[in-house]
This record gives C-alpha cells, sequence and structure tokens, in this order.
C-alpha cells in the first residue's frame, strides 16, 4: 500500500469515528417549531443548540 493511499484510509477511519454530536443543526433547518421540538425531544445529534435559554423549548422563533 502506498503512502498517499494509507494517508487517505487513515483520514477515512478518523473522520468516521467523529462524535455525532459534531452536527450543526439550526433552527433554519426545520419547518416549525414542532419539528424542531420533536428533534430536540429525542436528542439527537446537535439538539442543545436549538434551546438557546435552556427552557426545554427549541426553536421558540418558529412558533
Amino acid at each position: 500500500m502506498n503512502k498517499t493511499l494509507l494517508t487517505a484510509f487513515c483520514l477515512m477511519l478518523v473522520s468516521a469515528s467523529l462524535p455525532a454530536h459534531a452536527a450543526k443543526v439550526k433552527c433554519s433547518d426545520f419547518k416549525s417549531q414542532k419539528e424542531a421540538q420533536a428533534y430536540f425531544d429525542a436528542k439527537k445529534p446537535g439538539y442543545k443548540g436549538l434551546d438557546r435559554d435552556n427552557d426545554g423549548i427549541a426553536c421558540e422563533a418558529l412558533k
């Protein structure tokens, strides 16, 4: 295996092992507050960023 191919393979393995919470989710990714709240309640990757005031309600501006 040549060095370039080995390097590419190693980078692929590292990127595949990155934590799922690295995802950036924004309120604008959702069509409604209800949809954002469902995502938040399911604790999917990046969900904490949907509740800026930590009151348990995601994307309040979408209401």
